[in-house]
């Protein structure tokens, strides 16, 4: 899939595609800096850790739906 999606994209999905890998990147460290904090006895603070994991992933989502349909428009 990924391979597809760079081959028929243009550039500027090109760049949306690797913004949402560093997303997911940023998504999964909070992810694990979530986990440690509940872990350590400090499960009150890791709120902004869980909003930051679903935040970046939402918009990696986003941003690969929208390469993709740059894609599909230039592919046809």
């Amino acid at each position: 899939m990924w391979r597809n999606l760079l081959e028929y994209t243009d550039a500027a999905g090109r760049v949306m595609v690797g913004a949402a890998a560093v997303l997911l990147v940023v998504a999964v460290g909070s992810f694990l800096t979530g986990i440690v904090q509940a872990a350590t006895g400090h499960a009150a603070g890791t709120l902004p850790y869980w909003l930051a994991t679903m935040g970046c992933a939402a918009v990696a989502a986003v941003l690969v739906v929208l390469a993709s349909r740059r894609g599909d428009l230039r592919r046809h």
